[in-house]
């Protein structure tokens, strides 16, 4: 929380009264360096890609997106050149990660087993409850 406060507090110093019109947490996303996990502490969230297919997405459709858009369209490959047609078309997405559970992982990490392959293209976790 302190480094938040020093955060928002150099904003306003730099921005003056504007700093109140700007989201203190999306200039401070900017320079953040948030780790995957715990286990892979060198593994980035590039927060400037997301935002980036983000406001470009808003400006092809020209209407505000909800947070779902937001998500899903944050991880689209190809932003620029995509068909995007709700209903209609799908999408190519990339995803940071993709979390699996219960019998769906089983056989998703059989099927990976048997393909051959040395490792995974996304981090893969798997939990199962009881």
């Amino acid at each position: 929380m302190a480094t938040y406060c020093l955060t928002a507090a150099r904003l306003q110093l730099v921005l003056g009264n504007g700093a109140r019109r700007l989201h203190i947490s999306a200039a401070y996303r900017a320079n953040a360096k948030v780790s995957m996990s715990r286990f892979e502490p060198t593994s980035f969230i590039n927060y400037e890609r997301l935002q980036s297919n983000i406001d470009i997405v808003r400006s092809r459709l020209n209407r505000p997106l909800t947070l779902s858009e937001k998500i899903v369209y944050g991880h689209l490959d190809d932003p620029k050149n995509q068909e995007i047609d709700r209903g209609r078309t799908y999408l190519r997405l990339r995803p940071d990660r993709v979390a699996m559970q219960d019998a769906t992982a089983q056989m998703a990490m059989l099927q990976f087993i048997s393909s051959g392959l040395p490792r995974v293209a996304v981090p893969s976790p798997s939990t199962a409850t009881t």
